[in-house]
């Protein structure tokens, strides 16, 4: 390989331009000691710097950055990526809304944070100069790269304290990991998320490692991300993509009086008791508008739609029939799909089979009709092997229903959009989908 040119330097690590003897270029992140280090402490990090290699060679998603080659025994030791076309540290220094898209970078960043977080896996220096551009499938997407300080939960670096990291760091870093990269959660990544997303929106200068407060429309959204006491913080990454949407979808029609009392309870510090539930549910099904429904559902975020699971399960069944029906039939916002999403998700985890069969049904149509990954990946994990046999049963029946040219068309968009193939469904499914689409 032939180095071209140096594109990027870090704590652990200098990132070179390289060519390839067929002409292809690449990235390729080599070891360095660009700080001080004690020998022990440099052997550890050695190693940890080849554990996340192999780590992120492991994970197969459109928002992590893949790694595509390495030689850890090299001295340095290396690693390759594909070349990033820009870093959203870049693409905000030249336009700090992206073109009015902010929240579907965001989104990228969020279906990578709820992967990597499922694992147990924390960045903790995750900072626009760490998440990078491609263009896939003619969109501009946004991968989180930089695996070089991600901890697993049972990291003891303890001594890497922030001066481990990179240039701006202390921007973007939580206070409880600043001098101790053992305390890193999921809500320390949300921290530097909201710090992200205050690049975007935000209208003060923020002070590093402190709670950002300032007024305007994502005033709360940017506290909850940042309080100093982790425990008070958004308790994952998706919910910060939640509450975003509320301040994002804005129905444009005009609601009759009755949506907007419903509006202002949902919108309330108190969750709604059961009764207001079931009046809810009753006003959706008999009275109200196509406007008034959208308005209603847009504004159901996903703690209340727990809450309404957990106080009124009849009331929250009927709800997410509604819900589920209000996806299939519209037309989202490519940023905001993937809140839409989670949304669905919790009604699926918290009814029953009729309305968890309405939700599969909404995934597969805001999926495949908005060609979004992490929506489709929601599917497809649903519908696994280990999905309920039971259930399997009734959405084979759902399937009968639809018909072939709606549920095979959209199967096989599956296939051509994500790493996935029909056999890995649920027995049930591969032979209920052999014979409809055959």
């Amino acid at each position: 390989m032939k180095v071209i040119k140096r594109i990027g330097q870090g704590g652990f690590g200098n990132v070179d331009l390289i060519e390839m003897e067929d002409g292809s270029r690449l990235a390729r992140k080599e070891f360095a000691k660009n700080q001080p280090l004690s020998d022990a402490l440099l052997q550890n990090v050695l190693r940890r710097f080849a554990k996340e290699v192999k780590v992120q060679s492991a994970i197969s998603h459109p928002n992590i950055v893949p790694i595509v080659g390495s030689d850890l025994n090299a001295a340095p030791p290396f690693y390759l990526m594909p070349l990033a076309e820009s870093s959203l540290d870049d693409d905000l220094s030249a336009d700090r809304t992206l073109g009015g898209s902010f929240v579907a970078a965001i989104s990228d960043i969020v279906s990578a944070l709820e992967e990597i977080h499922s694992m147990e896996i924390y960045h903790r220096d995750l900072k626009p100069q760490n998440v990078l551009r491609y263009t896939i499938d003619d969109k501009p997407t946004y991968s989180i790269s930089d695996f070089g300080l991600i901890s697993m939960k049972e990291s003891n670096l303890s001594e890497l304290t922030k001066s481990g990291m990179g240039k701006g760091s202390d921007y973007y870093t939580a206070p409880e990991i600043a001098n101790d990269l053992r305390k890193a959660s999921a809500r320390s990544d949300v921290y530097s998320l909201g710090c992200i997303l205050h690049d975007m929106v935000g209208k003060e200068a923020r002070v590093p490692f402190r709670e950002i407060k300032e007024e305007g429309e994502f005033g709360s959204i940017l506290s909850a991300c940042t309080k100093d006491d982790p425990a008070k913080r958004f308790p994952s990454a998706k919910a910060v993509l939640d509450a975003i949407l509320t301040v994002e979808y804005e129905p444009a029609a005009t609601l009759s009086d009755a949506p907007e009392d419903f509006l202002a309870i949902l919108s309330a510090s108190e969750s709604p008791d059961p009764a207001t539930w079931e009046r809810l549910a009753d006003y959706l099904e008999e009275k109200a508008t196509t406007s008034d429904i959208s308005a209603i559902c847009g504004r159901l975020t996903a703690d209340r739609i727990e809450s309404a699971c957990l106080d009124s399960s009849s009331a929250a069944n009927r709800l997410a029939l509604i819900f589920a029906d209000w996806v299939c039939g519209t037309s989202f916002n490519f940023d905001l799909t993937d809140a839409i999403a989670n949304r669905v998700e919790v009604f699926f985890q918290n009814c029953g089979f009729e309305a968890k069969v309405e939700c599969l049904m909404a995934l597969l149509e805001l999926g495949t009709s908005h060609n979004r990954w992490y929506v489709e990946r929601k599917f497809v994990r649903a519908c696994a092997i280990d999905m309920d046999e039971n259930l399997a049963k009734r959405l084979v029946v759902k399937f009968h229903i639809e018909g072939k040219n709606k549920v095979c068309r959209k199967i096989s968009h599956l296939e051509n959009s994500i790493d996935f193939k029909r056999t890995s469904f649920h027995p049930r499914l591969v032979n209920a989908l052999a014979d409809l689409c055959a």
